[in-house]
């Protein structure tokens, strides 16, 4: 068996997780910067329009769009975990390896897709950035 530390293409995988992380960290910064005047409006209407969804919650607009925002950062974050938990273990085989490229290389893609249909680009740059380190991890790697 073939030690994780010298698996060809690793370093891709790496630097595709330390991306990962980072977009998280950028999005999170993201949230907490000042509201831009263009949108103020749409923005108050967010914080007034609630939606009630029952056991006694109704969430605003603005709510629902926070707790998405904040899933974004928490999903990438266990995202880059459990690679770097994967990277780590000393059991972890080229094909193993290779498996989790391939399933970031694939999840990727589809919130790319997703960032494109919806036309946020902030996201879909980082995805954009991302998914590359990922799909030459997985050529590289056997």
């Amino acid at each position: 068996m073939q030690a994780s530390r010298t698996i060809s293409g690793r370093g891709w995988f790496i630097a595709g997780t330390a991306l990962l992380a980072l977009a998280a960290t950028l999005h999170t910064i993201g949230q907490f910067t000042p509201d831009e005047p263009e949108i103020a409006a749409g923005l108050a209407a967010m914080r007034t329009s609630r939606l009630p969804m029952g056991m006694g919650m109704a969430p605003s607009l603005m709510d629902i769009f926070r707790d998405l925002a904040f899933t974004m950062t928490v999903t990438f974050f266990a995202l880059a975990a459990m690679n770097a938990v994967i990277l780590r273990h000393g059991d972890t085989t080229a094909a193993l390896l290779r498996a989790v490229a391939a399933l970031n290389v694939v999840w990727l893609a589809a919130f790319v897709v997703i960032c494109w249909v919806y036309r946020v680009p902030p996201p879909l740059i980082s995805g954009l950035v991302i998914w590359p380190f990922f799909l030459v991890a997985w050529l590289r790697i056997r």
